[in-house]
């Protein structure tokens, strides 16, 4: 397996790309398409329109990759939202990111559990990067990002929090294919400058098949010329009441044939 299907390049790679544009253009649309897996599949911008936050509201974005805590780990990425227009609370998401892979650790040492406990309450002042550790505002929500389905995983750290911390529905599910259908639903209002770095966005997803499957292309003109022929491969002339195929055009070869190829056994 080739260097760009590792996480942390698919991650930087991906991530990378979408911090030059503007928040409003991709991520936040990206990002809001995740959802939990309650019955209603209820999307993470519905639980933070419940919760009074607006994303599109805020100024500053700033993308912190792999921050250190010397507790509970490395998640992959914090997307830290600042500046809101009406001066509310700067907001601070988790993203964590996999490919091949599932999440590591079980019980208490659950990946996804240490990355909550790890903000939660003052546990946050054990990063490492300064403005992580500063940071005053809303903050619980976890982006579990995935190439297939992710619900048993969820699930499981879910039960860990609720019954430790009394808290539920903090994890939410956000798959990479997620982002290739974003761009083309979103592409038509993109900038000439957004479009290039959407347009390599779209080549490298596809290259690591992180692309829906879409339905199959309708036949080009090639193939309706070959069918619209004099002698296309089913032909039925119906003045004369013959029947021919293309391959009645074609120069007779005769293949020995000293068995028969298909029999029908007696009593059949």
């Amino acid at each position: 397996m080739g260097f760009e299907y590792t996480e942390d390049i698919l991650t930087s790679t991906v991530f990378g790309a979408v911090k030059y544009l503007k928040p409003s253009s991709l991520l936040i649309p990206f990002i809001e398409s995740a959802f939990l897996y309650d019955e209603a599949r209820t999307p993470f911008w519905q639980v933070l329109k419940n919760d009074g936050i607006d994303l599109r509201c805020y100024q500053k974005v700033e993308y912190v990759f792999w921050p250190f805590h010397q507790t509970f780990g490395e998640p992959d990425l914090m997307i830290v939202f600042q500046h809101h227009v009406h001066g509310e609370e700067d907001l601070l998401l988790i993203i964590e990111a996999k490919f091949k892979s599932p999440k590591s650790g079980t019980g208490e040492k659950d990946q996804l559990v240490r990355y909550f406990n790890a903000i939660h309450d003052k546990n946050i002042e054990g990063f490492s990067e300064q403005s992580v550790a500063d940071f005053k505002g809303q903050k619980g929500y976890i982006l579990y990002l995935t190439e297939s389905t992710a619900s048993s995983e969820i699930s499981d750290s879910e039960q860990i929090i609720l019954r430790d911390v009394g808290e539920d529905n903090k994890i939410f599910h956000l798959r990479w294919h997620q982002l290739y259908s974003t761009i083309e639903r979103l592409y038509s209002y993109f900038s000439d400058f957004e479009r290039v770095i959407a347009d390599d966005l779209l080549k490298y997803m596809e290259k690591v098949g992180l692309r829906d499957f879409s339905g199959i292309s309708c036949p080009d003109e090639s193939l309706y010329y070959m069918f619209s022929r004099q002698y296309p491969v089913f032909y039925n002339d119906s003045k004369s009441g013959l029947k021919s195929t293309y391959f009645d055009q074609l120069p007779s070869t005769d293949f020995p044939c000293h068995e028969n190829i298909f029999f029908i056994e007696e009593g059949e």
